[in-house]
């Protein structure tokens, strides 16, 4: 399946509230604003059979707040987390924000389940980027860990935890800037 949420102003998905786009492969969830968006629930893109779906959660301010959960994991690799921009802030395909945060209690998860490799989870903003969370991009069986970058163009304050590991495989990469 497939999830959208846009709006010209803010977004907020408050503690304890669900999105899922979950299935045999995952699916992808969207969630961009034009100014504001704020997670503290839980969004999954899950692939139970397959590999992990998309999660894309930007804004001009994003914020995982409180308990914010995110899983794009997935049976045979890891899926793809966006949380305030795409690698580097380059793809112009995918909306930049100015600030990310994101808090000590929130977890993003792309992970190989069974076998395969981690996913990619990005952590972006043209400015300030404030990182307190977990992130964990596992690769299983014989994959390699995945691929995890947390950056701010003008600030990074980073005091989290990120895992990229391998039970067989090579460990992934991590890319702090």
């Amino acid at each position: 399946g497939r999830i959208l949420l846009k709006s010209t102003k803010n977004t907020t998905l408050d503690a304890g509230s669900q999105t899922t786009a979950s299935g045999a492969t995952g699916g992808e969830v969207r969630i961009e604003s034009g100014d504001t968006t704020l997670v503290s629930g839980t969004i999954a893109a899950k692939g139970s059979a397959g590999t992990g779906g998309t999660v894309q959660v930007l804004g001009n301010q994003v914020g995982l707040i409180e308990t914010a959960n995110i899983d794009a994991s997935g049976e045979t690799g890891g899926g793809t987390v966006l949380v305030g921009g795409d690698y580097q802030g380059r793809n112009p395909e995918v909306q930049n924000a100015y600030r990310a945060y994101v808090g000590p209690e929130a977890t993003i998860r792309a992970d190989a389940i069974a076998q395969g490799d981690g996913g990619k989870v990005v952590v972006w903003a043209d400015g300030d980027t404030r990182y307190a969370g977990s992130i964990s991009a596992r690769g299983a069986g014989s994959g390699d860990g995945g691929m995890v970058e947390v950056s701010g163009k003008q600030l990074l304050d980073f005091h989290g935890r990120i895992d990229v590991g391998a039970e067989n495989g090579r460990g992934g990469r991590v890319l702090l800037d």
